[in-house]
């Protein structure tokens, strides 16, 4: 013979799961910095480099260009459209210096300019 005990567990809502992981995600237990922590950081970075560059190119590429990392002397800045690209390629030399007295790109002395995967 054999016997099925059936026990009834309230499902959680939504919102309850949603926040307990957040709230998880954002505690520093064992790391340093979360990998959330990380990325929001990396996030507010890209932000901050983004309007940084975007006040010192013409008006016609403000929107097309943003920054995608800072890695040393390297500034890696992605457009939406190779005609964007090719743009602030013959910019890059007069921008650079420009770029690089400003203290979130202080030693920058390259632009690599990448288009999005999005053009075709």
């Amino acid at each position: 013979m054999i016997a099925y005990i059936t026990v009834h567990i309230p499902p959680r809502r939504p919102e309850q799961v949603s926040r307990s992981k957040i709230n998880e995600l954002l505690r520093e237990r064992h790391q340093r910095f979360t990998p959330l922590q990380r990325l929001l950081h990396q996030a507010a970075n890209q932000e901050s480099w983004t309007a940084q560059l975007r006040a010192l190119l013409p008006e016609s590429l403000q929107r097309d260009c943003e920054v995608v990392d800072v890695r040393g002397p390297r500034v890696i800045v992605s457009c939406r459209n190779s005609a964007s690209a090719t743009k602030l390629r013959f910019l890059a030399p007069e921008l650079t210096p420009r770029l690089a007295e400003l203290s979130s790109f202080h030693g920058a002395d390259e632009i690599r300019i990448r288009v999005s995967a999005g053009e075709r």
